[in-house]
Formats: C-alpha cells, structure tokens, sequence
C-alpha cells in the first residue's frame, strides 16, 4: 500500500448571503455612487446585467425581476439634462423590453438602449411600466479611436466561499476601476460562477456597483454552460453557430475593432470558424480583430492537456491565421499565460522590437491567458514550460488585466491586484510607415526533451520531442519555419520525426542507441545542428481498467463499515453509471473530462454526505503477463482510498489510519481540497500487484467530500501496466466497459 499527496433554496441562507455582501459592497466601494431620483427603489431589479451592444451607440441589458408577465422598460437620457437629484424624464427616452420566465418565482427582461453618442454621460433606471422604479445609474460614454478595456478571468462565485469570493470581485474591480477610471467596457473571459443555476452566487457576481456602471461583455464558461446563463445576460448579435443551452457565438465592434465571442462549450469547431469567417466579412474595416473564447487552447495548466482542447486548438488555429486575428483572450486554467506571436501552431519569436520592447507589425497571433480576478480557485503551472509561453505566471493572488488601444497599437498590461504592481505588459504596433527589419540566422541548435524512446506508447515514459532554436546575427531568437527543417537519423528503419520534432517508432525498431540531428535551408544558406544520440527501449503495457468504465456506486450517506470493499460483496442493489461520476454535472478534470454520471449528496445542498462509495470489476485472463510497473491515473475531488480486492493499494489527500464514514476533509489533519487543474497517478508496488488475482479483480474507492457545503465530488480512473509478452495487445479491458 502507498500514500501520495497531490501533485501538481432555503430564505433564511439568502438572507445571511445579501447581509454578507452588502458588508462586502459598503467595505470595499465608497467610491461609486446612485444618483438617487424621486422615488427610487420602488422597482425590484436585481441581477441588473449592463452590457456593450452591437455597437458604440448600443447597449444591452438584462434583469430579474419578481414573476410577471408585463415587460420592464428602460429610461435613460443625458446627465446633464437633470436638475438636481431628479431624473429628467421628460427629457428621457424609453426602450420596452421583453419578458420572459426566470428561476422560481422571478421574470428576466432584455432591452436594448440606441441612440448613444459618444464621449458622454448619461443617466439610466429601470421600472416595470406602471411608475415604479430601480435606483438611478450613471455611465459614460467615451471615444472609439483612442480607449481601453478591462479584462477579468473566472470570477467563478462559489468556487471557493460565496462571501470570501464576492469580497475578492469586489475588490478587484475596485482596484481596477479606481486606476483605468475611463474603461469603455469589462470583458469577463467565463465562468462567472461555479454552479450553473445558483442564484446564490449569480448574487455575489453581481454584487460590485462597477457592474451597473461600466458595460461588461461576458463569455459562457464551462461552470455557466446552462439556460440560467441566458437568463441572466442579454448579448448583441447572436447567433446560432456554437449554441448551447446558453446561448450561441456572438460579437460586437468598438469603433475599427472587432470582437468576436466565442462559446466553446461548443466543441465543434467547424461553427466557430464559419462565425469567425461570415463575421469578418462582415466587418471588412475592422483593423483590429479579437476572438474570445473560456477554454485556453494555449495554457500552462494541466487543461491545456486535455484531448478536447487540443483538438480545438488544431481546428481554431488555421481559421485565426487565415483571418489576421490580433489576440485571442481566454480563461479557464485559472493561471497566466502569454504565448509568443503564433502561426500554425509555431511560436514565431523572430520579430521586429523597438527600443521600447514593443513588437512591429507582427505576423501571426498572441493569445492571452488570463488568471482569476476573485481568487475563488487557482491551477498549478506544469513543471515543463511550453515552447508557446513568453510569458507563464501562478501568482495565487486575483489579477487583472487592461488593453489600451489606439489608431496604431494595442497594449495589454497586467496587474496583480493586492500590491497593483504590473506583472506583463506587451504592445503590438501594426504602423505600414514603419519598414520591417529583421536579422539573418546565424546558428541552429537542437535539443531532446528526453533520451529514452520507449518502442509502444507509454504511460510510464515521458514522450521525447526534439526542439530547433536558431539565433540571429543579432544574438536573439530566430524563427525556423518546420517546413525549412530536415531532421536527420543515421540507422535506418528505427524512426520518423515530423516537422515539429515529434518522434515515432517505426514497426520492426530495435531497442538500441541511433544517432539524430537536423539540417536547415535559409536564405539559400545550409545550417547543421550537432548530433545527438537517443536510446529506443522494449517496453509494451496494458489498460486493464478504462477511464470511462462503469461503476457501481452507493450514494446515499450510510456507513458501510468494512465488507462492501471485499471482493465477495453482494453490490446488485448499488445504482451504476459510466465514469466519471460525481456533481455538479459541469465539473470536469484534465485526461478525464466531464461528468458523465451525476450521483447525490442527499437532501441538504448545505449538509452534503461526506463519503460516497464506488466498486467496479475487471478481467485478468493471464496473469503472468503482468510486469513490474503500474500506475493508477485517476481524476478526483476531493479525497479517496483505493482497494484492490479487498486491500488497500493507495489513498491521496487522507491521512493514514481509520477514516469515518461520517467524516469530512475539514474534520482532519493534513488533509486539504483537491487540485482541480491536475490528475493524480498512484505508482503501484509488487506487493500491490500482488494482491490481483486470474479472473475476475475488484475495485473499490471511498471519495470523501472536503465539508458540507462543498460544491463538488469527482471520480474516474485508469489502471495502466506493463506486460511481459504481446507487447501492444490489449486483451484485458475492464469487462464493465460500455
């Protein structure tokens, strides 16, 4: 047995969440001010979403309001026109919305305000038709040539604690609002809360007073990817390419520039590129184009592994090069990332920089990763840096960002918000007055992420890549197309290597040491990296459990004591399901994904069960073929103890010794919440191994839950080892697999 620690609606709650966040609001926002009218505050609107229209003389809202079935409208005219305190209605325009059922007991409107000039101020409020009336909002208009805006990642409102969470959004668009005053709009890049129908933390989202101020452009997270999402918001120009039950890709301009929302829940990347194409056709004079989307295809967190994502990110990326897309600003990994200019795939670092370090007139595209602005939640970085990142950050402390963009250039500056010192800033120049200049190479290298090349895919090797740098006469950095590189092996028949540097084993390799290296044509020149030597190795595994098997599980809160793990227990009355299993149904994990069985927590959401039992069986038809090495990958929140027939072969996030059934994380010692960027492996032992038998083998595995009010439990698993014979053949597949 091995331990591991982890690697990389009741009234009377509601009531208790606004008394928390109106502490919250009144603490952290002196600044912001109602302009208070006559009779204001009749009205109950709430959830008041204040947005960017499909232009600069549009705007959009959305709120709740008690249930009813006539429209709200929306008042609005210049600040300037009122006298005193008093909202100038006969010098106000008004736009009816629609109304339509919300949650339980509420209605949400949707208007659209028009007319809009620019470089003004202007006041608002909002009634349900028959003279009632919210509080009165101020906003300001600003210019289309010379502005900026405001990025926020993964609020995610409920990820952590609903207060603690709120105070953290709050004071980060304090801090924001108070040093970029002028901000045109707010851009939130997804996961606006952690549970998609919670109208408890669509409360704390919407609590900071910026809100109602400053228009805010939103994207749908994986966490929001349900029809509460386009309850709440009210976006211009959508369409039904990329839908949800959320809602579809959509986009607006500011003066040249484009922004184009992508949602990504969406997995099919053929309706976002034809967006992306029939949009930009549409906007022939944007100068500037931006493509938002929640899931980062270009990260430093343990997402950007995912099978799905990098599937996206091979179909989005030749679409955003064929349309010149500037930047593409994402969300997700709950870290910070800033790639290199990049075009097909390749960073491209061979780039004109002035004396102020900014790029000039750049080819391909930089993609922005942005970190959580309430420090709900934050990801681990992987231990190996990627070719793509310039720039790579887990500052575990809320961050936000700002663009400024003028006529001949975008700035991104990026600060963390508890000291407000800027972290990364980067500006591109796209000026045809400037001639670009740029170096000859000068020298390529060549290096190997490993030496060990295993004959079969392995779980238990890392892959080896090769990677060419070239320098330039100037002593910077020098961009090898993959098309001008020709890698080079000595013994034949053993390997191929892709453009790219990705090695394969050609069927018929034998184990032994080759010889590699690469030559490069430039500018009619010949360059030769040094010779380096690899080692191919026999090595050939097993899947004998399956992510994505069927599990028996048992979730309703009893004590099982100790029988249920041994191989003999009678499970037929368990409920069973496909893997992974857990809550809420958006919760997903790196290699694993998301939830395809929702199990329960019991009648209380406040008083979850703290443990959940799961059992699955397999087939091992020769069990000499077994070898010394296994490993258990498993996707988990937040705790677990693993038995192989009946004993203990691992538990991660618990101490040792007896745990309760009725215990929590929270309840113990040396134990903490699970770290939702990463999956988690168990390296077996031969004493381990020892315990699997011919035949038919049991698994079974306790998931604890981190507290009570804990928002989520996640499992699946995969048992991988090697075999001594039959190298590659996968006879032994879990014979629950459906």
């Amino acid at each position: 047995m091995i331990s591991v620690k982890k690697r990389n609606d009741s009234s009377q709650r509601f009531l208790k969440l606004f008394l928390v966040l109106a502490l919250v609001i009144s603490s952290f926002i002196p600044f912001v001010s109602n302009v208070e009218a006559e009779g204001s505050g009749s009205y109950q609107a709430t959830n008041i979403s204040f947005a960017p229209g499909a232009d600069e003389t549009k705007y959009n809202f959305s709120w709740y309001s008690p249930e009813t079935s006539n429209p709200g409208v929306v008042e609005y005219a210049k600040k300037s026109d009122m006298t005193g305190e008093v909202f100038p209605s006969e010098l106000a325009k008004t736009t009816t919305a629609t109304v339509a059922n919300a949650s339980s007991g509420y209605s949400t409107h949707k208007a659209t305000i028009t007319d809009v000039e620019s470089a003004s101020e202007y006041v608002y409020r909002i009634g349900d038709g028959n003279g009632k009336w919210s509080d009165t909002y101020s906003f300001k208009t600003h210019d289309t040539d010379s502005y900026n805006f405001l990025i926020m990642g993964d609020t995610q409102i409920g990820s952590g604690k609903v207060p603690s969470d709120t105070e953290g959004w709050v004071n980060t668009l304090n801090k924001a609002y108070a040093k970029y005053p002028d901000s045109s709009f707010i851009l939130s890049v997804g996961d606006q809360v952690n549970n998609a129908n919670s109208e408890e933390e669509y409360a704390g989202y919407f609590t900071p007073k910026e809100l109602k101020q400053v228009p805010t452009a939103t994207t749908i997270g994986n966490h929001d990817n349900s029809n509460s999402y386009k309850q709440h918001f009210n976006v211009p120009n959508e369409t039904t390419y990329g839908a949800t039950a959320a809602g579809g890709d959509y986009s607006f301009t500011r003066g040249d520039t484009l922004f184009m929302v992508l949602n990504s829940n969406n997995k099919n990347a053929s309706e976002h590129n034809a967006f992306m194409e029939e949009t930009v056709a549409a906007n022939p004079d944007a100068k500037w184009k931006f493509v938002v989307l929640h899931h980062s295809i270009y990260s430093a967190a343990s997402h950007s592994l995912e099978t799905s994502i990098v599937k996206l990110r091979e179909e989005l990326v030749p679409t955003i090069d064929q349309l010149d897309i500037d930047a593409v600003l994402m969300g997700h990994d709950h870290s910070y990332v800033r790639t290199y200019q990049m075009e097909g795939l390749q960073p491209l670092k061979n780039q004109m920089i002035d004396e102020q370090g900014r790029v000039i007139n750049p080819t391909g595209t930089m993609y922005l990763t942005v970190n959580s602005s309430s420090g709900s939640k934050y990801y681990n970085l992987k231990e190996t840096p990627e070719p793509y990142s310039a720039v790579r950050s887990q500052l575990k402390t809320p961050t936000f960002s700002n663009v400024t963009v003028t006529p001949t250039s975008v700035e991104f500056s990026t600060y963390r918000v508890d000291t407000m010192e800027q972290v990364d800033t980067y500006t591109i120049v796209k000026d045809p007055s400037i001639p670009v200049k740029l170096p000859e190479l000068k020298k390529v290298h060549l290096e190997a992420s490993g030496e060990q090349v295993p004959t079969n895919p392995s779980s238990f090797f890392e892959d080896v890549k090769l990677t060419l740098t070239g320098e330039n006469k100037s002593g910077g950095p020098f961009d090898v197309p993959y098309s001008d590189i020709s890698y080079k092996v000595k013994e034949e028949g053993q390997i191929s290597i892709s453009p790219s540097g990705e090695i394969t084993v050609l069927e018929g390799a034998k184990p032994g040491k080759i010889q590699v290296w690469a030559e490069v044509q430039s500018n009619g020149k010949k360059f030769k990296t040094k010779k380096m030597h690899l080692t191919i190795v026999e090595h050939a595994e097993e899947t004998i459990v399956e992510k994505g098997s069927n599990w028996k599980y048992l979730d309703d809160g009893s004590d099982q004591g100790t029988a249920w793990k041994a191989p003999e227990f009678d499970d037929s009355s368990w409920k069973s399901g496909l893997a992974p299993l857990g809550y809420p149904i958006s919760e997903d994990r790196p290699m694993f994904g998301d939830i395809q069985t929702l199990i329960g927590y019991g009648p209380d959401s406040a008083n979850k069960y703290p443990t959940t039992y799961f059992r699955t069986t397999f087939e091992l038809e020769d069990l000499s073929k077994i070898g010394e090495m296994a490993r258990i990958n498993f996707g988990i929140d937040d705790s677990v103890i693993l038995y192989l027939n009946g004993q203990e072969i691992g538990r991660h996030n618990l101490p040792e010794g007896d745990i309760s059934y009725d215990k929590y994380l929270s309840d113990l010692a040396g134990s903490s919440v699970a770290d939702e960027s990463a999956y988690e492996s168990f390296d077996l032992t031969k004493e381990d191994l020892a315990h699997l038998v011919q035949g038919t083998n049991v698994l079974a595995a306790e998931i604890h839950q981190d507290r009570p009010t804990s928002s989520d439990v996640y499992w699946d698993m995969e048992f991988v080892t090697t075999v001594k014979s039959d190298a590659g053949e996968k006879k032994n597949k879990g014979k629950d697999k459906k």
